[in-house]
C-alpha cells in the first residue's frame, strides 16, 4: 500500500524524472506533465498528499522514465 507523502517531497521526484508544471488547476490542484506521456499529472497542493494521488503520480513517473521506482 502506497503511503502519504509530503508535497515538496512528490514535486522534488516529479521534477527529477522530467516533469514540469503545465499550468495551475482549479483549486488547490497543479498539473504537471512531461512529453511523450498521455495523460498530466494532477496533484494537490496540501501539505501532505493522499495515498490514491501519490500511487498516480508515482505510476506516471515509472511510465515517464521506463523505470520502477519502488515505492509502489
Amino acid at each position: 500500500m502506497t503511503k502519504p507523502m509530503k508535497h515538496r517531497d512528490l514535486v522534488k521526484k516529479l521534477r527529477a524524472a522530467g516533469f514540469v508544471r503545465l499550468r495551475q488547476g482549479k483549486g488547490g490542484h497543479e498539473v504537471r506533465g512531461i512529453e511523450g506521456l498521455d495523460r498530466p499529472v494532477v496533484i494537490t497542493t496540501t501539505r501532505e498528499v493522499s495515498p490514491a494521488v501519490t500511487r498516480n503520480a508515482l505510476k506516471a513517473i515509472d511510465e515517464a522514465t521506463g523505470r520502477d521506482t519502488g515505492d509502489t
